[in-house]
């Protein structure tokens, strides 16, 4: 997917007249994961988009509004904004429009939001999940839409997204990635949960072993995968290698009081501090123990490479 770019423009409310000169098709949502119900809605609107020749433009906003409707401090996303802007280039959307969810602006009416919002980004089309709010739900919901649009535009609403009888859900996914079943997020993904950041200075431990690590520097809103050692693939300079990711406290070394994240990469030898990588999750393969010793910590590590190397092994086998 390499080459592909969405532009990502940051709007401020109300929305200034032509920052798009052209019709668009819109599509809204938070979109956070950009889960298979996600991709549903988008590749819609790309087909509208693309039938109508017309560039296809995102709104999502740059907290879950849940922050400020909630007072949810401590919320954990699925997704940074440029994790988020990756996806959508894949999906072929043309514009990110990204909308500070502010105190002020949770506090507009439905019509302020389509006419200063909707009818500023130039909307021909709006394509948007059954359950969209984009106010007071009583009021500002996908059924009212019509009254508020006043034939400016048309409306394409996606129903319900459903996996195993559940509705496709962001709050699912966050939940399974917290008790490691990572084959379960991706599922619902369609696509391995990942996480980017840059590689920090740790305590060289793993280099004293031969398992040097790479410590993972990562956005604290990221929601943490549970406590373990996990099958992953890391991405260094744009190419993805096989990997094992350590996510714990080091209990056997002494630092009980954090939790990090290390990736030993296989068959890697660069020193990369200081420098961007991705780690993708696919399989949980043990827990978190405390060893007796350093010693006894190396021949789990290299009974842990053995497996996830046959893992990977046998994952190209069945999609060969």
């Amino acid at each position: 997917m390499k080459g592909l770019v969405v532009k990502i423009i940051h709007l401020t409310y109300p929305v200034s007249e032509n920052i798009i000169s052209s019709k668009t098709i819109l599509a809204l949502g938070f979109f956070d994961g950009v889960h298979l119900g996600h991709q549903r809605l988008i590749n819609k609107a790309k087909k509208i988009a693309d039938q109508k020749k017309l560039p296809l433009v995102v709104l999502t906003f740059d907290r879950h509004p849940k922050e400020i409707y909630a007072a949810k401090k401590d919320f954990k996303y699925l997704e940074t904004l440029d994790e988020k802007a990756d996806k959508m280039a894949e999906l072929g959307v043309d514009y990110l429009a990204v909308m500070p969810f502010t105190k002020k602006f949770s506090e507009i009416d439905a019509q302020s939001f389509v006419d200063n919002v909707i009818i500023k980004l130039n909307a021909d089309t709006v394509v948007a999940g059954f359950d969209y709010t984009y106010g007071p739900k009583e009021t500002a919901n996908m059924k009212n839409l019509p009254k508020f649009a006043k034939d400016r535009f048309e409306i394409f609403v996606m129903p319900k997204q459903i996996f195993n009888g559940k509705k496709i859900g962001s709050t699912e996914i966050r939940q399974a990635i917290r008790e490691g079943k990572m084959e379960l997020a991706f599922q619902l993904m369609g696509h391995h949960y990942v996480m980017s950041g840059i590689v920090g200075h740790g305590k060289r431990n793993g280099h004293k072993l031969g398992f040097p690590t790479a410590n993972l520097v990562w956005a604290s809103h990221k929601v943490i995968p549970k406590i373990g050692v996990y099958a992953t693939k890391t991405q260094v300079a744009g190419k993805w290698y096989e990997s094992m990711t350590s996510v714990g406290y080091n209990v056997t070394i002494g630092q009980p009081e954090q939790i990090f994240i290390e990736s030993y990469i296989f068959n890697f030898k660069q020193d990369i501090y200081d420098q961007p990588i991705k780690i993708k999750w696919y399989k949980y393969t043990r827990g978190e123990i405390k060893f007796s010793g350093l010693e006894e910590l190396k021949k789990q590590l290299e009974k842990d490479q053995i497996e996830i190397e046959h893992y990977f092994a046998q994952e190209a086998r069945s999609n060969a």
